[in-house]
């Protein structure tokens, strides 16, 4: 009979005793907006914000299959992005960005 007790007690404490690990990745809230294009006279204004002239700032630009372009970091989310050259709206669109996504506009 202490056989059987001594079992029943020695295996609850085995299935009793357990470890539970979890581990948790933080990914970084960043995206990117491509321009890619003519930038000549180009105004970028990016969700109602202050114009950013493209063609004058310091920006690095890179070329890309031939052809000139260059990032902007943006936060993740829905964005309103307008380019403008000479006072006209060249391009108005309205975009959605996940984490670590780059979306591309053509700056005809």
């Amino acid at each position: 009979m202490s056989k059987i007790i001594f079992t029943f007690v020695f295996s609850m404490l085995i299935v009793g005793c357990s470890s539970h690990f979890e581990s948790t990745n933080q990914v970084n809230d960043s995206a990117f907006l491509q321009l890619e294009g003519n930038f000549l006279n180009t105004q970028l204004i990016l969700d109602k914000g202050t114009p950013i002239d493209i063609s004058k700032i310091s920006i690095e630009t890179f070329t890309l299959n031939g052809k000139e372009v260059t990032r902007f970091p943006i936060s993740t989310g829905k964005h309103t992005i307008t380019i403008s050259r000479a006072g006209t709206v060249i391009v108005n669109r309205v975009i959605y960005v996940s984490n670590s996504n780059t979306f591309e506009v053509v700056v005809p």
